[in-house]
């Protein structure tokens, strides 16, 4: 374990007015002692740290007893560092005017050095308990306000994201992420990226992160304040200084994540030169949000779970991996009882994989269905937990996207544009896909009195987008208000 950093005492005055041998008695107590007349110069740079206590030695009869205190108990460089007051004259009456000015602590001449040390103790140890107890104030609204935004997600590389950002903006970090990794891998996927939010998938060879392989190896979290200095990094610096790799990592932490009782990832932190410190107060906060990020694991391997039985079950379509039409149609109705009875709002919106036919004419049956499969497991990995997608006909798909309106539907299909476009399909040439053809309808709508109303609106809308709108997504227009 590092040595317990010395507290740092700042004694500020003139020093004729100051006890004899108090320096002294300071350092040999363990403390970090500076000195500065009043008023105190060098302690406004952002590079200076704060003390940890003030002790103005000062004459009771000076001018400006008073506002001395109050300029130290209250200034900003000193971050709320409690003050104490040690008055070479004036008795008690000096000593209530220094407490009601603002002082911590106050004594008047001859001061015992033993008391002294038992009040500077107790107003750290005051000071700590204060500190810790604003601290977890705010770590527990920040949970609160985490917890919300990733409630609000629902998708998993979008909560992903939410963790690491949230966590990396909290501790100040230059690098935050989430690593799907397990026991025996030597590669993790990558899966979120606080500093470049646009990584979403990456490989990366875990032999350059012991700290991860650490973490999976022993199950436990792993916190490694200086990666210079520890030995579980012995031979990735003899790699960096091989190489000659100028590396400026200064701490380095991974947080295992387990689900269903095994390791199936680790939330990745480290920290640079210039960084802030991580403490353990840091670490742990970072390992709660790890186990939210393992409930997210939990529920999306529970869903997969749920198709798979789907499927044995009949009501999974074989080939894309999608719900049946059967399926398609007592989720619709499930959803459109609940919306109205709950004032909810709810989107369906069918798909066409446009020129499928030409794919099966040139390449043959095999090769569409190969298309259309692939299609259909992008659009299972893109919906959030609640949504719902079903293969509505030979080349259409069909989503039930609940609490969203009409707006939301159709950018749902731009998104999956978006990721289409970066898909690379093996049966096809190197930047071709197929295009989408889209038709949207929201509840609540006027002209949708049954479940079955849904159907002819975006039928309607499809055939729209089809003929003539720009973007290719045709919308119902006839909506009304929730």
């Amino acid at each position: 374990m590092p040595d317990q950093p010395k507290h740092r005492i700042l004694l500020v005055g003139d020093a004729a007015t100051r006890p004899d041998g108090l320096e002294r008695f300071l350092v040999r107590g363990g403390f970090q002692v500076t000195e500065a007349a009043y008023p105190p110069a060098g302690h406004d740079r952002p590079e200076q740290q704060p003390p940890d206590l003030l002790i103005l030695s000062i004459a009771a009869q000076a001018a400006g007893l008073a506002d001395a205190v109050r300029d130290l108990a209250t200034a900003a460089r000193f971050a709320g560092a409690p003050v104490i007051v040690l008055v070479a004259d004036g008795g008690a009456d000096a000593v209530a005017d220094a407490l009601q000015a603002g002082a911590q602590d106050a004594m008047a001449s001859p001061v015992h050095f033993g008391e002294l040390r038992a009040r500077i103790d107790a107003d750290l140890r005051l000071r700590h308990e204060l500190s810790e107890a604003q601290d977890a104030l705010r770590t527990r609204d920040l949970l609160f306000d985490i917890f919300q935004e990733v409630s609000a997600a629902l998708r998993a590389d979008e909560i992903f994201q939410t963790l690491v950002r949230r966590v990396g903006h909290a501790f100040g970090l230059t690098h935050c992420s989430f690593v799907l990794t397990a026991p025996g891998d030597d590669k993790g996927r990558v899966v979120a990226v606080y500093e470049n939010p646009g990584i979403r998938d990456l490989r990366v060879e875990l032999e350059r992160y012991p700290e991860i392989q650490e973490a999976i190896r022993t199950e436990r979290p792993v916190f490694i304040p200086d990666v210079h200095e520890h030995p579980l990094f012995e031979a990735i610096r003899r790699r960096w200084m091989q190489q000659r790799i100028d590396v400026n990592v200064q701490s380095a932490v991974a947080l295992p994540v387990f689900v269903q009782g095994r390791a199936a990832g680790v939330f990745f932190l480290r920290t640079v030169q210039g960084d802030p410190e991580l403490r353990p107060r840091d670490v742990a906060f970072a390992n709660t949000i790890a186990q939210a990020a393992a409930r997210v694991l939990e529920n999306e391997e529970r869903r997969a779970a749920i198709y798979r039985r789907q499927i044995s079950a009949g009501v999974t379509d074989v080939l894309t991996g999608c719900a049946s039409l059967d399926a398609l149609d007592r989720r619709l109705r499930d959803e459109f009882e609940r919306a109205r009875r709950y004032s909810l709002r709810f989107a369906l919106v069918v798909i066409d994989v446009d020129r499928l036919r030409d794919i099966n004419e040139r390449l043959g049956q095999p090769a569409g269905d190969r298309v259309l499969a692939e299609i259909g497991a992008m659009m299972q990995r893109e919906i959030r937990a609640p949504d719902f997608v079903a293969r509505y006909g030979g080349d259409e798909f069909a989503l039930v996207l609940p609490e969203t309106d009409a707006q939301g539907g159709r950018h749902f299909v731009e998104r999956l544009r978006q990721v289409l476009a970066r898909h690379t399909f093996p049966d096809l040439p190197r930047g071709q896909v197929p295009s989408l053809t889209a038709g949207v309808v929201a509840f609540p709508h006027a002209e949708v009195l049954r479940p079955e109303d849904l159907f002819t609106q975006v039928e309607a809308a499809l055939e729209r987008g089809k003929k003539g709108e720009p973007d290719r997504i045709g919308v119902s227009g006839a909506s009304s208000a929730s």
